[in-house]
């Protein structure tokens, strides 16, 4: 297949890629090296599953109804697949526990040890569309007798996501700073492309979904009706509105240029708590958003320091750039 060559490509530069990196990161620490397994894990299926993916309806529909999760959300061909897919290669990796979002309980190879919480296919709605996907995942050590999964996010050791976009993005922090990296397709491996990525503290843009902006409660109401006045009005500047669909979208904009995204309680009945799920979803965001310089709240408390009280519990979601964040957590209730 032939490919574009740029101006300014650099074919030949050489390039680290993510199991060399983990590798020189992890040396002979143990623990180091069962993390970057479980890390090269979702490498090895994301590569699969983006191949998957890139092919859309050719092999079949993946966005056909084959059941519903545990919380009676409708799953699709593709997000059945993407579960069993992470959880074998999670198992082979040596994970002890492994807890999905399209399972109910998780699943339980052994008594202690590393434990991964995943959303295997973020998104989902935006299958067949062209627009993003993604996987959010984190690590976390346990004792036998423990629940991984019930204990705040501040506990993990690791969390990172995948970008089904454009390009096929991997992105992790194993505490001391986010690393990107992107898919070669032609020899499938991910090649680190920036480090110590850090978020922008003060940002013009703002995700919300728009379309619900009649059930916000009256405090968020008035911060996006001060964002939506721009220049003429509080502010003093005007906003970009943004809005993806995916939060693995947002989260990947976000780290790369800064921004916030906003997705708190509202008066719908059952969206008392968010939307978002804590384990798998709002954990891995929030460690991130703290490894970046950024912030994750749930309106107020941040994301980390809050206990799960179940393992597909929700929250409210705020995360970004850490000014704005903290600008709203002034003026949004929590949870």
């Amino acid at each position: 297949m032939k490919v574009l060559r740029l101006a300014n490509d650099q074919p030949d530069r050489a390039m680290q890629d993510v199991e060399d990196y983990l590798e020189d990161w992890a040396g002979s620490d143990m623990l180091r090296l069962a993390i970057a397994k479980q890390i090269e894990a979702i490498a090895t299926a994301a590569r699969a599953l983006s191949a998957r993916i890139a092919l859309g309806a050719i092999p079949g529909d993946p966005a056909e109804i084959v059941g519903v999760n545990s919380d009676s959300d409708k799953q699709k061909a593709i997000d059945v697949a993407s579960h069993h897919l992470f959880l074998g290669l999670l198992r082979e990796a040596g994970a002890a526990q492994v807890l999905s979002e399209e399972a109910e309980a998780p699943a339980i190879f052994a008594e202690s040890g590393l434990a991964v919480a995943i959303d295997p296919l973020d998104g989902s709605g935006n299958v067949g569309l062209g627009a993003p996907l993604g996987t959010l995942f984190s690590v976390a050590a346990f004792k036998q007798g423990e629940d991984p999964f019930l204990k705040p996010g501040s506990e993990l050791l690791a969390a990172g996501y995948v970008s089904y976009g454009n390009t096929v993005d991997l992105g992790f922090s194993v505490g001391d700073g986010v690393v990107l990296s992107t898919l070669n397709s032609n020899d499938g491996s991910f090649y680190v492309t920036r480090e110590n990525v850090r978020v922008k503290p003060d940002t013009a843009d703002l995700a919300y979904n728009a379309s619900l902006y009649r059930h916000l409660l009256p405090s968020t109401r008035s911060y996006v009706d001060d964002c939506l006045r721009g220049s003429s009005g509080p502010r003093g500047r005007d906003f970009n509105m943004r809005w993806l669909g995916a939060a693995v979208g947002e989260l990947h904009r976000i780290l790369l240029r800064g921004g916030v995204f906003l997705y708190v309680a509202d008066a719908r009945p059952g969206y008392e708590q968010g939307r978002l799920r804590h384990v798998y979803e709002a954990n891995p965001i929030a460690y991130l958003m703290r490894s970046a310089g950024g912030l994750a709240t749930d309106g107020s408390k941040q994301i980390l320091d809050k206990m799960p009280l179940t393992h597909h519990c929700r929250t409210p979601l705020v995360f970004g750039s850490a000014n704005e964040v903290e600008l709203i957590s002034r003026l949004v209730p929590s949870a």
